[in-house]
């Protein structure tokens, strides 16, 4: 296959990436609800995308329905409860990454996230009613970065936003720079 990039996935599978979730839940003392961990994933999924230029953290194929977005496989995997697995261990790029994407998502409850991922316009454009319907995740990324975009313009003048940047030492918040004023 030459001149064509493979697409190799920062992860191994999409349930290392669930127990990471649900793992981090519960040091914080949390229950994490199945569907919250859905939704956790595939924003991680999308967050991915958008951070490393169309990479995949997981390799997952998501579907939407009325439900939201989700993955398949574990929805089956995790229907009848959460089944033991040993933790695995991540580099620490990625648990760098999760830990951002925790920070930004974990503490909100499901309403909540499921009303994020119900008012986009990638699931407007991807949930067809009574059907299962297999994403087209380049384009759902794509619509979630004009979101962000319009987000950033419509906030321009806002002075307390907290944005959250990966640095090599993990999750930083950034702000704008202001310089100080000396005295003349």
């Amino acid at each position: 296959m030459k001149g064509r990039k493979m697409a190799v996935p920062a992860t191994d599978t999409a349930i290392d990436v669930a127990y990471w979730f649900f793992n981090r839940a519960e040091k914080d003392g949390l229950y994490l609800e199945t569907e919250n961990m859905q939704y956790l994933l595939f924003l991680a999924q999308v967050h991915y995308a958008m951070a490393y230029n169309m990479e995949m953290l997981t390799p997952s194929l998501f579907v939407c329905n009325h439900s939201g977005f989700f993955e398949p496989n574990l929805k089956r995997i995790f229907a009848m409860g959460r089944p033991f697995m040993p933790p695995v261990k991540f580099p620490q790029k990625i648990n760098a990454f999760l830990e951002g994407i925790w920070q930004k998502y974990g503490s909100l409850p499901l309403a909540r996230l499921e009303k994020l991922i119900k008012n986009s316009s990638a699931f407007k454009n991807n949930c067809l009613e009574g059907t299962l319907n297999t994403i087209d995740f380049k384009s759902v990324v794509d619509s979630f970065i004009k979101a962000g975009k319009k987000n950033q313009q419509n906030n321009a003048f806002s002075d307390n936003r907290k944005k959250v940047m990966l640095s090599q030492n993990g999750p930083v918040v950034v702000s704008k720079w202001q310089p100080r004023k000396i005295d003349t």
